[in-house]
């Protein structure tokens, strides 16, 4: 079984949600595809932004061999790699229940 990571990154400034720039807007709907990306490729399981506008977030769970490979999966990303997004936290994650039904 391909293990999981648990993941949050954060935009580089606190009002990126209520105050978007054009270009931010550019990369993010590339941050999207590359999200839909690993998804139909099995390698996302979730991914999504939190919807407090002071604090947003964005929240993702992975499947990766090994830690690196999940790092490097969220290092890839175009927010990431455009520093509009820095990776706050990832760490193994034990899936132990879910409803693959969840509707979006």
């Amino acid at each position: 079984m391909t293990p999981h990571f648990f993941a949050t990154t954060h935009p580089y400034r606190k009002d990126f949600v209520s105050k978007p720039i054009d270009s931010e807007n550019t990369i993010m709907s590339e941050h999207f595809k590359y999200l839909q990306d690993l998804l139909n490729h099995g390698k996302l399981y979730l991914a999504g932004p939190t919807l407090q506008e002071d604090d947003p977030f964005g929240v993702y769970i992975f499947k990766a061999e090994t830690l690196k490979d999940a790092r490097k999966l969220l290092e890839e990303d175009p927010s990431v790699k455009a520093k509009i997004q820095t990776i706050t936290t990832l760490r193994p994650l034990r899936v132990s229940l879910h409803d693959c039904g969840l509707e979006g």
